[in-house]
C-alpha cells in the first residue's frame, strides 16, 4: 500500500510536468456540436483543440486509440457507453481534465497495460466544477483520480477491475453518488488528505478494501452506501472523524450482525469499533434508489431491502392512472424478506396497496413519515416474486369517502352522546321537578295547615281580646263605681264631723 501511494504521488508529479499546457480561452458566438467518428478526418483530441469553450464533442460508437487532454470548458459525450470506447496507450492517463466546467459522459475508458509507464489511470481531474457522469472506467491502475480538485460531481459511473477504483488527493467538497465501485484489487475508494466530500448511494463491492482514509482531513459524509468487501474500512491514526449517516440513516455493511428490534430497517447497534469513525445507524439491507420524472417533476424513491432487488421501476396505469412502484425480489427460500421504502408524497400518497406474487401484503406506516415523505415497512416469506406498491385516484376517493363516513360516524356518535347526555339531564330535571312538586305540595299543605292554625289563633286572639275588653270594661266600671262609693262615703263622714262640732 505504501509503495502504491508513493507511485501515485510520483505519477501526479510527472503528470503535472508532462501535461502542463497553456489554457486557451475563446469565446464562441454560440455552442457548437462537433461529431467525431472512428474513421473520421479528425481525432477526439483534434476536435477538442478545434473546439471553443461551451462546445459539445459527440463521439460516435467505436474504439478510439488515443490519450486526451481537456484544457477548455467543453462537453465530451459518447453515443453509447458500452460501445464508445477510448483506449489509451501512450501516457499515464487516458483522459486528463485541466479545465473547469468540463462534462464527460457515456464513455468507456480503458488503458493499455503495456503502455510505456507500466501503470496509469482512466481519468484524472486536476481542476474544479466538472461533471463525470455515466461512464465505465476499467482495466487501469488508478481508475478515476482527483488531485487538488474541488466541487466536482461524479455520478452513475462504473469503476471496476482496476487496481484502485476512486482516489482523492487534496480534494474537497466533491459529490459522489450512484456509482458502482467494484472488483478493484486494492481498494474501492481511497481518500488522502481530503475532506468535506459527500458519498451517497454508491455500491462499493468485491474490492479488497472498501474505503481507506490516510491523513484525511475528516468531515467526509457517507450515507446510503452499500459496502460488501473483503475488508470494509481502513483508516490510519492521522485520519480525522468522518460522518457515517444522514437524517438517522447510515450505510449497509454486509458483515453487520446487529438486530432490528423495532422493525424500521435501521440496526439497533452501531457498526465498527472505531469511536471516531463508526456508523451509528447501519442499514439492515442494501440501499436502492430510483429517480422518477413525472410531469416535469423529479422525485427519488428510496428502498432498503434484505433481498436481491432487480428491475426497480415506476409505472403509471394507462387506463386507471394508478401510480405503481414495482420491483423483483429474490432470497433464500423460507426466510423472511423485508422492505423499508420511502415514497415522496408528491409522487404517491396514502393509501397504498402492497401486492406480492402470492397476494396482498399489509404494510406498517413508520413514525418517521411526514408531510413530504411516506415510509412503509413490510415483510414476506422469501421466494422469487414481484412486489407492487399501488396508489390510485380511486383509492384516494374511496379513502376520502371512508374519511368522510368516519367523520359522519364520529359526528353521529357525538350527537348521540350529546342527545343521551341531554336526555339524562332531562330525566334528572324531571326527577328534580317531581321532587320540587312534591315539596311544593308538602309546603302548600303545611302552609294551609299553618294558615288554619293562624286563623284559629287569630280567632282565639280575637276572643281573648273580647274577653280582655269585657274584663277591662267590667274592671273600669267596677273601679269607677267603687271610686264613687268611696268618695260618697268620705263626704258623709265629713258632714257628720262638722255637725258634731257645732
Amino acid at each position: 500500500m505504501k509503495r502504491a501511494i508513493w507511485v501515485l504521488f510520483l505519477m501526479l508529479f510527472l503528470s503535472s510536468a508532462l501535461f502542463k499546457v497553456r489554457l486557451e480561452i475563446s469565446v464562441a458566438a454560440s455552442p457548437a456540436i462537433i461529431d467525431v467518428f472512428p474513421a473520421g478526418d479528425q481525432t477526439i483530441q483534434e476536435a477538442i483543440n478545434n473546439a471553443s469553450s461551451g462546445d459539445l464533442i459527440f463521439v460516435h460508437e467505436g474504439t478510439y486509440y488515443e490519450d486526451i487532454v481537456i484544457n477548455k470548458s467543453i462537453s465530451l459525450v459518447g453515443e453509447d457507453r458500452d460501445l464508445t470506447v477510448i483506449y489509451g496507450s501512450k501516457s499515464p492517463y487516458v483522459i486528463s481534465v485541466w479545465a473547469s466546467g468540463v462534462s464527460i459522459k457515456d464513455l468507456t475508458v480503458r488503458i493499455n497495460p503495456l503502455n510505456p509507464y507500466g501503470s496509469g489511470s482512466g481519468i484524472i481531474v486536476v481542476s474544479v466544477g466538472n461533471v463525470i457522469l455515466h461512464n465505465k472506467i476499467e482495466d487501469s491502475w488508478g481508475g478515476l483520480m482527483m488531485s487538488s480538485s474541488n466541487n466536482n460531481v461524479v455520478s452513475d459511473n462504473i469503476i471496476s477491475n482496476n487496481t484502485n477504483g476512486l482516489t482523492l488527493i487534496f480534494s474537497s467538497n466533491n459529490a459522489f453518488s450512484d456509482n458502482v465501485v467494484s472488483n478493484n484489487s486494492e481498494y474501492g475508494i481511497g481518500l488522502y488528505s481530503s475532506n468535506n466530500n459527500v458519498f451517497s448511494a454508491n455500491n462499493v463491492q468485491d474490492n479488497h478494501a472498501g474505503i481507506t482514509f490516510s491523513s484525511s482531513g475528516g468531515n467526509n459524509v457517507l450515507y446510503h452506501n452499500n459496502f460488501n468487501n473483503s475488508v470494509q474500512f481502513l483508516s490510519d491514526s492521522t485520519s480525522s472523524t468522518n460522518v457515517w449517516s444522514y437524517n438517522g440513516e447510515g450505510n449497509y455493511w454486509s458483515d453487520y450482525a446487529g438486530q432490528d428490534s423495532d422493525n424500521d430497517g435501521i440496526g439497533d447497534s452501531a457498526y465498527g469499533n472505531d469511536t471516531e469513525n463508526r456508523d451509528n445507524y447501519p442499514l439492515m439491507g442494501a440501499f436502492y434508489d430510483l429517480k422518477v420524472t413525472l410531469k416535469s417533476q423529479t422525485c427519488f424513491v428510496n428502498l432498503i431491502c434484505n433481498s436481491t432487488v432487480s428491475d426497480l421501476g415506476f409505472e403509471v396505469g394507462e387506463e386507471t392512472g394508478n401510480r405503481i412502484v414495482i420491483f423483483n425480489v429474490d432470497g433464500e427460500e423460507g426466510t423472511t424478506g423485508f422492505s423499508r421504502i420511502m415514497i415522496p408524497v408528491s409522487l404517491m400518497d396514502l393509501p397504498f396497496i402492497v401486492l406480492g406474487s402470492e397476494g396482498e401484503i399489509t404494510p406498517t406506516l413508520l413514525s418517521v413519515s411526514n408531510e413530504t415523505n411516506v415510509y412503509l415497512y413490510f415483510t414476506w416469506t422469501h421466494s422469487k416474486q414481484t412486489i407492487s406498491i399501488v396508489s390510485s385516484q380511486t383509492l384516494h376517493l374511496y379513502s376520502e369517502m371512508l374519511d368522510k363516513y368516519a367523520k359522519l360516524q364520529g359526528d353521529l356518535h357525538n350527537l348521540n352522546a350529546t342527545y343521551n347526555s341531554f336526555m339524562e339531564n332531562y330525566r334528572v330535571l324531571l326527577d328534580s321537578l317531581g321532587e320540587l312538586q312534591n315539596r311544593y305540595l308538602a309546603l302548600n299543605t303545611s302552609y294551609y295547615e299553618h294558615l288554619s292554625d293562624y286563623s284559629r289563633n287569630v280567632e282565639n286572639i280575637q276572643n281573648l281580646l273580647y274577653v280582655f275588653a269585657a274584663t277591662t270594661a267590667i274592671f273600669l266600671v267596677t273601679t269607677i263605681y267603687l271610686s264613687k262609693r268611696a268618695h260618697a262615703g268620705r263626704g258623709s263622714e265629713s258632714s257628720k264631723r262638722q255637725n258634731s262640732t257645732y
